[in-house]
């Protein structure tokens, strides 16, 4: 059609947004949104094959569905796109939950990764933590009201690496030269700092409860104040001239779906919140043969007096000192006891403890004897099965005075709390189903050397035929004594002598399980 001169041309209509356009757009997000879920799922790698095949059929099948309820005519409808309104609000409704699911499904594997990347990832190059103490009456409250002040640190051949880097440090901060006054034991350096001739002394952390050992200093905690921390890692050690030190030497197995191994479970309560440099006041192996489904746990006494790694002469030292020179050397120490071969670790602090068995809902276990706590007061415990929240298992695993058999007793109900753990793992759904927010929440309180892939592929086992676990528990036994250690030269501390007997039954017991025997309650009596 022709205009007159000066007239405006006619103008197209718009086009219409239509149902099917925009049911096409559902589909469009919800097929992103599948595929999003999809692919994190597939890359947590944890689920088994039927397990992905059975959610790619069930996505497949709800792609097609919202396909056929969108653009299906109904015959009775007058509607322009062949679908009654009811339809339609219907399908908005379930398009928006299949989105909403698939989204947070992804984000859950998603989480899942990245909080298993930090734990697994946590092994830092982390060696010492380096603390500046002064008395609590004192007024200092950062180190930069130390300048003048009169230092004391450790004066050993195993200390002087670090307390070098540290003296360095302070000296920067104060921007004046520290010379501190040596001293051969942490002992001889906290008593100068309670007499008064030194104002402010340069420990490492991890002595911090080796002192409290000390009935003289057992008050160490409240009388001083943490005010100033040196985090001792690699690169600082190279700057200040210092070869870096080796990792661990603890050997991964090829599969750890077939293959026996061995973990070695460090638990601390220590000050200090660097795992790898805590003393450590849980030491259990788990030996585990993912094949025959068995797993036992063999616990050492913390004040076990056994040869310090460390020591080149071959000094004897309470197994728990050993961690403050790196669980290494917990492992190596172990190693020697057991003639084993320790393949991995797992560390976790008692924050870390209460807060696993918080997010598993709490935990069941077999309690030999009824008894009140009198380490942690306020905790009493019936004879019989009982369920432990974390705070409640925290202090169960903890007393020992309660009990005539002491530290002995005490392991025992360690490793009744760790088989309740194990048990909730592997029969309940409270761990798969809050698997992210418990990693999450372990994050910094736990850390250990095994691979993310090897968790996972342990996890994908264990989904794939849930098999029932074969789980036994031993302690080995000492009598008590009095011996200076390596870690406390110059000072009787108690120890614990290793009862042979019992050593070599720990021994044979861990042999048969990873020969592929399996234990029965005669073996570990």
């Amino acid at each position: 059609m022709k205009t007159k001169k000066g007239d405006m041309p006619a103008q197209k209509p718009k086009k219409k947004f239509t149902w099917k356009t925009f049911g096409l757009c559902l589909l469009i997000a919800q097929g992103l949104c599948e595929i999003f879920a999809l692919v994190e799922i597939v890359l947590l790698d944890m689920l088994p094959f039927k397990y992905l095949a059975g959610i790619n059929v069930f996505l497949a099948a709800l792609i097609t569905v919202m396909s056929i309820m969108i653009f299906k005519k109904s015959k009775k409808s007058k509607a322009k796109d062949g679908i009654g309104i009811g339809r339609k609000i219907l399908s908005v409704i379930l398009v928006l939950a299949i989105c909403t699911g698939s989204l947070y499904a992804g984000m859950f594997a998603m989480k899942t990764r990245k909080t298993l990347s930090n734990i697994t990832n946590s092994q830092t190059d982390v060696r010492a933590v380096i603390g500046v103490y002064v008395r609590e009456e004192d007024p200092a409250q950062t180190i930069n009201d130390c300048i003048g002040y009169s230092f004391g640190a450790m004066n050993t051949e195993t200390d002087f690496e670090y307390t070098t880097c540290a003296v360095n440090d302070i000296s920067g901060v104060l921007k004046t030269p520290v010379v501190p006054t040596g001293f051969d034991t942490p002992d001889d350096l906290v008593g100068a700092l309670y007499s008064g001739t030194l104002q402010a002394i340069i420990m490492n952390e991890s002595y911090a409860t080796i002192v409290e050992d000390n009935e003289a200093y057992i008050d160490f905690e409240s009388r001083t104040r943490l005010i100033y921390e040196i985090v001792i890692t690699d690169d600082v050690l190279i700057a200040n001239g210092f070869a870096p030190e080796g990792d661990n030497d603890a050997a991964a197995v090829d599969d750890i779906t077939a293959e026996p191994f061995i973990l070695y479970i460090s638990g601390s309560d220590t000050r200090s919140k660097i795992l790898n440099v805590s003393r450590s006041d849980v030491n259990i192996l788990m030996v585990v043969n993912p094949q025959t489904k068995q797993i036992l746990l063999i616990n050492t006494p913390r004040d076990y007096f056994i040869p310090n790694p460390e020591s080149s002469s071959g000094a004897k030292d309470k197994l728990t000192h050993l961690g403050i020179y790196g669980v290494d050397c917990s492992i190596k120490g172990l190693e020697n006891l057991y003639d084993c071969k320790i393949n991995y670790y797992g560390q976790l602090n008692f924050t870390g403890f209460e807060t696993l068995i918080n997010d598993l809902g709490g935990v069941t276990i077999d309690n030999p004897v009824a008894f009140s706590s009198k380490n942690v007061p306020g905790y009493s415990y019936s004879q019989g099965e009982i369920t432990l929240m974390g705070d409640e298992a925290l202090a169960y695993a903890r007393e020992r005075y309660a009990f005539a058999s002491g530290d002995n007793m005490r392991g025992q109900n360690q490793m009744r709390i760790i088989t309740g753990v194990i048990n909730k793992l592997t029969h309940s759904s409270s761990f798969l189903t809050n698997y992210a927010s418990i990693m999450d929440d372990m994050s910094g309180m736990f850390v250990t050397s095994m691979d993310s892939d090897e968790i996972e592929e342990l996890v994908k086992m264990q989904l794939g035929d849930m098999a029932e676990w074969n789980t036994k528990s031993y302690a080995v036994t000492g009598t008590g004594g009095s011996e200076i250690t390596y870690s406390m030269k110059g000072t009787k501390l108690y120890v614990m002598y290793p009862d042979e007997e019992s050593v070599a039954k720990a021994q044979q017991l861990i042999d048969k399980v990873i020969e592929g025997g399996i234990l029965t309650d005669e073996d570990v009596a």
